[in-house]
């Protein structure tokens, strides 16, 4: 048995699924522009994180001293818990690891992407799962000429 359809049913038909090709593709551009503002959020988060940093680093003399463990009091100030901060030198070996207690195992940094960019650009990023906490992080390096701060929040935006 053939179902006749009418002109009126055969119009509300396609209106409908032009309304929902619409209505997917409006939802789609939504989703992708919030992802996009709460990515820039936390990178702007990220980089006031690494110029605090910094500037205790300077002013207390950090790098000069390597008492590299004072920098564990700037946790507490911090306005995210799980923010991970990395100093590294300019040859990429880690000099300061928040969630790691002994740096001296950990690998050298100066091939990831985030602080390639940092050294070329001054400033880098990039969003990817971390093998030292088993975690997805966005990862943000800046590069303070002496030294770099990378600094990590676990990534979901979504």
């Amino acid at each position: 048995m053939i179902i006749k359809r009418t002109f009126r049913n055969r119009i509300l038909i396609n209106f409908l699924i032009v309304f929902s090709i619409f209505s997917m593709a409006v939802l789609a551009y939504q989703y992708d522009r919030e992802r996009h503002y709460r990515t820039g959020q936390l990178e702007n988060t990220l980089d006031n994180i690494s110029e605090v940093s910094s500037r205790y680093i300077e002013h207390k003399k950090i790098f000069e001293t390597g008492d590299f463990h004072s920098l564990d009091t700037l946790k507490i100030l911090l306005p995210i818990t799980n923010i991970r901060v990395t100093v590294l030198d300019r040859s990429g070996k880690v000099v300061y690891d928040s969630f790691v207690a002994d740096v001296a195992h950990l690998e050298n940094h100066l091939h990831r992407p985030e602080v390639q960019d940092a050294l070329q650009f001054g400033k880098g990023s990039s969003i990817r799962f971390s093998t030292t906490t088993n975690q997805k992080y966005y990862y943000y390096a800046k590069d303070f000429k002496i030294y770099l701060v990378r600094t990590a929040a676990i990534y979901n935006v979504d």
